[in-house]
């Protein structure tokens, strides 16, 4: 199993988790707006498996990323289970053997130091999208109000080989689900 953390940025409104062969010809802002500028090319890249959306607006949040196989498969720790907020529906995924994830505006061919490389075993994935209310553990944020280095992330993506029949993946650019409502 693989795993990397990082916090990813974005001022172009969603991070995604993206395929760089399937972006090879974006090489400069031109070729940039032809493949993502509009929703409707982005839908498409998320419907051919190259790209995840992690759609919230302009942010920056603090992800796990955690790749399985068919050895271990890819799951949330006990302590993100107990502060998952919500998951997405899975996501097709295809890698060639490496994956990155950064702000929409930094996928390119030539992905820069701020896109967080995944190794990722060529082949398909389903991916899902977890929210974590790390804000709600006990002694997750310092004294002067900043995450402590013991926080939890904002985020775990999961990545593990579809098994058995294939699940109805998500085709949307609607990451997550609302959160459920608090009971009156």
């Amino acid at each position: 199993m693989f795993e990397i953390v990082g916090t990813v940025a974005t001022d172009a409104g969603m991070q995604v988790l993206w395929n760089p062969e399937r972006f090879a010809s974006v090489v400069d802002y031109d070729s940039w707006e032809d493949s993502l500028l509009e929703d409707e090319a982005i839908l498409q890249h998320v419907l051919a498996g190259m790209l995840v959306p992690i759609n919230l607006g302009d942010s920056a949040f603090q992800f796990v990323v955690r790749v399985g196989d068919s050895d271990q498969i890819a799951d949330l720790t006990e302590r993100e289970r107990g502060r998952l907020l919500v998951t997405s529906d899975p996501y097709l995924i295809t890698s060639a053997g490496a994956l990155y994830l950064s702000g929409l505006e930094d996928v390119s061919a030539s992905p820069d130091n701020q896109a967080l490389h995944v190794a990722a075993s060529a082949g398909r994935y389903a991916v899902t999208v977890n929210l974590i209310d790390w804000e709600s553990e006990p002694g997750s944020r310092t004294p002067s109000g900043d995450p402590s280095p013991q926080a939890l992330p904002d985020f775990a993506l999961l990545l593990n080989p579809p098994t058995g029949p294939e699940p109805a993946f998500r085709q949307s650019l609607q990451t997550l689900p609302p959160p459920p409502e608090a009971s009156a």
